[in-house]
């Protein structure tokens, strides 16, 4: 994957959780007050975090297991966000393939002008999805942090590491669990239905 591409990720991801994101961003100022300033992005983003029902924090296990009724309720919010999203899911996965396809035929990583150009482009599309997240989490009685946890194991067990990336959301970095062959068994069933989301996980969903 492209580095300009793990960028935008944690950018995004970040916008809507505080603590360790503060030095962060004070290196990245002026795209953080570019990025605020372009539609209320950022004060949307955290309000939509906050109407998750679920708020308590979730306890990943050491051993990176995934339990079935976990993984099953995954599966259905995916499919909840992705009907929610409708159209506007094809928009999302070309109009940032688009923009991969330009920096990788220049040979170099995207600035940072170009990351919030991108930003400013996406940002609707970008909230669109979150709000249909909260609502697949509210009705699959998930909280943030345990529907990410799923999310990256599930992505991890079928060979991706977009979902790993983009852990920026939950608040700063988290050891790289194993994936036991147990959620390797559980997830290689259902690859294909999982890649229609593939482009969600880009921007932490």
């Amino acid at each position: 994957m492209p580095k300009f591409l793990l960028g935008c990720l944690v950018v995004l991801a970040v916008l809507a959780v505080g603590g360790g994101t503060a030095g962060y961003f004070m290196v990245i100022k002026p795209a953080y007050e570019f990025a605020t300033d372009v539609g209320g992005f950022a004060t949307e983003f955290a309000e939509l975090n906050e109407q998750i029902q679920r708020q308590p924090r979730y306890q990943p296990p050491a051993d990176g297991a995934v339990s079935d009724d976990q993984f099953e309720r995954f599966l259905a919010a995916q499919r909840d966000i992705r009907i929610g999203m409708a159209g506007r899911l094809t928009e999302l996965k070309e109009k940032w393939e688009e923009m991969q396809a330009e920096i990788d035929q220049a040979d170099r990583d995207a600035n940072i002008v170009e990351l919030v150009t991108a930003y400013r482009d996406l940002g609707e599309l970008i909230l669109d999805a979150k709000r249909n997240q909260v609502q697949a989490l509210n009705a699959h009685d998930f909280s943030l942090q345990e529907y990410l946890y799923v999310r990256n194991q599930t992505f991890r067990a079928l060979g991706e590491d977009v979902a790993v990336a983009s852990f920026g959301d939950q608040g700063g970095p988290q050891r790289v669990r194993q994936v036991p062959d147990e959620v390797l068994e559980m997830v290689r069933p259902h690859r294909e239905e999982l890649m229609e989301g593939y482009a969600l996980a880009w921007f932490g969903m």
